[in-house]
């Protein structure tokens, strides 16, 4: 359940992304938006920390995703829906992630708090994985 609600956060702050990367570009590229004050960035809201603390999160995750994953294949667990759905979701939360780390822009407007939840989903997630290593170590019965 925790997988899918950090599926569902992550694919919608993905959707609002566009809209506010452009509304940014058009501010940008407005003269009368050009002042000395600083150019309100779609991403401001995101922090360094944020992003550090995300990055070492996925730092830790993908070597005990690809872990779950070599075990899940070796002990047959392909063979069951919800095991490959689960390892679907932590790959592409994964993939999502990185690429926010590479890019904070990614996230959009998104608000300091949303981050936050959203980081701590990712933490979630990584507290998860040695049930899942567990499960997958042992051999696939249907």
């Amino acid at each position: 359940m925790v997988l899918i609600m950090a599926l569902i956060v992550t694919l919608s702050l993905v959707a609002c992304r566009g809209e506010d990367i452009q509304e940014a570009e058009e501010t940008i590229a407005d003269p009368s938006a050009n002042s000395t004050d600083a150019v309100d960035l779609p991403y401001q809201n995101v922090t360094p920390e944020q992003i550090q603390t995300l990055s070492d999160v996925l730092a830790e995750l993908e070597p005990l995703y690809n872990e779950a994953a070599a075990l899940a294949v070796e002990n047959g667990w392909e063979a069951d829906e919800i095991t490959v759905q689960e390892l679907n979701v932590v790959y592409t939360l994964i993939d999502a992630g990185k690429h926010g780390v590479a890019d904070p822009s990614e996230y959009g407007d998104t608000s300091k708090e949303d981050m936050d939840v959203l980081v701590e989903q990712y933490q979630a997630i990584l507290g998860a994985m040695p049930d899942l290593i567990a499960k997958v170590s042992e051999l696939y019965e249907e």
